[in-house]
């Protein structure tokens, strides 16, 4: 046996036993490509809720609702006060200037206010209840509005994290096998061409982690920019079990939308015409007139003053005029209502079962993709060993070691692709804690 043959035999034989038990630096392990990077303790439990209560805050159209929420429900004051209006207050001055009624004055003062029709109270109170009612229900839609674009930008998050962790356990191989293959090269076991293929896997391997790193720094400020700062770190959450589905926000509304209708319905059959005014008056007259009877040997003043006390009313008519355009609104509101239960129940109904369906397909994904990565690990340790043994060259080496890595990124994105199928099924579910 040749020296140059007995050196060969050793080194590959210290190469094999180096590439089965060492590990790389930053503590990625070899066989598999796994991750086993030491990093801060996550978080336990799940953060939606925390998180949800942070976006909700800061959220401009749950703001706005709850704003409009407050000025529906000041109108409560409007029901609970003895007039449907404002009270008003008036007066009148009249002066003669001309005539027989030389220094005729008269002063009038009145005062009065719109009365409420039969039931008219009771039907406006019933509008703002429901109308409050309908907005805390577009606050709860709104809520699960935003928890689907947490979940969103969860996922986006941890996608773009599970890929860079897979870059860097390429990166750290590359590097293995880059200084191996220089070595090799230096005892004239394989040729130049191979160190050049080694040193292009690593500069596409850091090429990879770089714009990788880059995506996950884009996804956490996406994330923290819906929360006002908190990072997507931790468990978001587990897959909640069904409940009834007349529970769902997305039904909520509709359904509150529909009694509010019904309740604007009753208001108008309640106010047939324009509120009755009632109003009191006082007047004070007062006349001082020269005397110009011609028998009177004497003109004297003829003085005629008066006080007088009175009610005024004003009561309007009913008109078709007014009346039907505002019942025909009042039904097609009711219509346009119920049609958008029908329309939302349907909707609902089908994101559920497509849902569950997605779910279960992206299980079976993961298993499939888990036992793939099994075998892409197994026989890259093979395609290792052969190539250490000069078996096999490196162009078979590396397109053994491409599979293994496209297993890495399948199993990652089926991993992935699991915990965002069961945060779409709570969202379809409406779960917004």
């Amino acid at each position: 046996m040749t020296l140059r043959r007995s050196l060969t035999l050793l080194f590959c034989a210290l190469a094999t036993t180096a590439f089965a038990g060492a590990k790389t630096t930053g503590g990625v392990s070899l066989k598999g490509d796994r991750p086993a990077q030491k990093r801060a303790k996550a978080p336990l439990g799940h953060v939606l809720m925390r998180h949800l209560d942070m976006a909700v805050a800061i959220d401009a159209q749950s703001r706005g609702l709850e704003a409009q929420a407050g000025a529906v429900s000041s109108r409560y004051a409007t029901t609970r006060s003895i007039s449907p209006g404002s009270p008003y207050f008036g007066g009148t001055q009249r002066n003669a200037v001309d005539g027989n009624l030389r220094n005729y004055n008269e002063t009038e003062v009145e005062a009065g206010l719109p009365v409420w029709l039969p039931g008219q109270s009771a039907a406006m109170e019933e509008t703002v209840r429901t109308g409050v009612a309908e907005i805390d229900e577009r606050l709860s839609q709104r809520r699960l509005e935003v928890a689907g674009l947490l979940r969103d930008a969860w996922w986006s998050a941890q996608r773009a994290a599970r890929e860079v962790s897979v870059a860097r356990s390429r990166v750290a191989t590359a590097r293995e096998i880059g200084a191996d293959m220089t070595r090799r090269v230096e005892l004239g076991d394989a040729a130049q061409s191979d160190a050049l293929l080694a040193k292009n896997e690593l500069l596409a391997a850091e090429t990879e982690l770089a714009q990788a790193e880059g995506a996950e720094k884009v996804a956490r400020v996406n994330y923290q920019a819906l929360t006002g700062g908190a990072p997507p770190d931790g468990a978001l959450e587990s897959v909640k079990p069904a409940g009834d589905i007349e529970d769902h926000p997305a039904l909520r509304t509709p359904i509150a939308a529909l009694r509010r209708a019904e309740a604007q319905a009753r208001l108008v059959e309640a106010t047939p015409i324009d509120n009755p005014e009632i109003g009191v008056f006082g007047r004070k007259e007062h006349n001082r007139q020269y005397s110009t009877d011609t028998t009177q040997d004497i003109q004297t003043d003829q003085l005629t003053n008066a006080t007088t006390v009175g009610v005024r009313f004003r009561i309007p008519l009913p008109t078709p005029g007014r009346n039907e355009p505002r019942q025909a609104e009042a039904l097609a509101e009711m219509t346009r209502a119920q049609a958008d239960y029908e329309k939302a129940k349907r909707v609902v109904l089908a994101e559920i079962q497509a849902a569950r369906a997605n779910l279960a397909a992206a299980k079976r994904a993961a298993g499939i993709a888990d036992k793939r990565l099994a075998v892409a690990n197994e026989q890259f340790d093979l395609s290792r060993k052969s190539f250490a043994l000069g078996e096999i060259g490196a162009l078979d080496f590396y397109r053994v070691r491409q599979l293994q890595l496209d297993a890495q990124r399948s199993q990652a994105a089926a991993s992935v692709n699991v915990g965002a199928a069961v945060s779409r099924l709570n969202q379809a579910q409406g779960y917004a804690p």
